[in-house]
């Protein structure tokens, strides 16, 4: 193709044609960037349906990590829920202490100390760069504030998880009740196993040297203290999981909109 342009040229050029020599040499020129233009459009394009290819695959992989991230928020909001019961319920037996007896206040009391904590599935989008393949400007402010907000969600949780290995569980030992909330707690498996099973109780019977009445479980003002903290905490807690599973509704909604099917 070069040698034949390179023919005419110069067969314009030796018939004295300057005038259609420089037509010819323009429409040359014109050619040659019209070719250029077409090579970079289709470049662009190759480009575009790799990124477009790219992008169908992180969304995909967002949405199976947010969808985990929802049913594992859900299940710590479930536990709370039932721990914020039992300290309901408590209160109520030291506002009315003939409803109370001594089996429903240990039953009641073991069900407190297994602290709920949401641990998301961690992805290196937003520290990677790979976020910014992504089109949709609000979901990727929405990604970029996950991180802040599941950590003021697990600063708090973390501050009941503290309280109670620090506070709750040492002053259990110290009333010498222990024993019976730990079997009262394996009992009725309140505990969040990683799979349902069928198990013996750890703990083979209560204690049979535990002194303690009714009443002087009802007229411990710090075990009352304690119970209405555990409530505060954690109605704390569901309510910023709340907020956090909003977000994680959104966040899902969008990603639903972005991938094509």
């Amino acid at each position: 193709m070069i040698k034949f342009f390179r023919k005419i040229r110069q067969s314009l050029i030796s018939e004295n044609k300057f005038s259609k020599y420089l037509i010819y040499a323009l429409g040359e020129i014109i050619l040659v960037v019209f070719g250029i233009l077409i090579a970079l459009s289709i470049n662009n394009w190759n480009e575009q349906r790799k990124d477009n290819e790219h992008e169908q695959i992180i969304l995909k992989r967002l949405q199976k990590e947010f969808e985990s991230n929802k049913k594992q928020l859900y299940q710590k909001i479930e536990i709370r829920k039932k721990v914020i019961k039992n300290c309901v319920d408590l209160l109520n037996y030291y506002d009315n202490p003939e409803t109370a007896t001594l089996d429903s206040l240990i039953k009641k009391q073991s069900r407190l100390i297994t602290p709920a904590t949401f641990d998301p599935v961690k992805n290196d989008l937003v520290s990677s760069g790979n976020i910014e393949i992504l089109k949709n400007e609000q979901l990727k402010q929405l990604l970029i504030n996950w991180s802040t907000d599941v950590i003021q969600l697990q600063e708090v949780e973390q501050m009941f998880l503290r309280y109670s290995e620090n506070q709750m569980i040492p002053y259990l030992d110290k009333i010498g009740i222990q024993r019976d909330v730990a079997f009262e707690f394996w009992e009725d498996n309140l505990i969040n196993l990683l799979e349902t099973k069928t198990y013996t109780n750890p703990v083979p019977r209560k204690s049979k040297i535990n002194m303690l009445t009714k009443e002087t479980l009802l007229n411990n003002a710090t075990l009352e203290s304690q119970i209405s903290y555990t409530l505060l905490i954690n109605e704390f807690n569901n309510q910023e999981s709340i907020t956090l599973m909003k977000r994680i509704d959104e966040i899902l909604k969008l990603i639903n909109l972005e991938i094509k099917q």
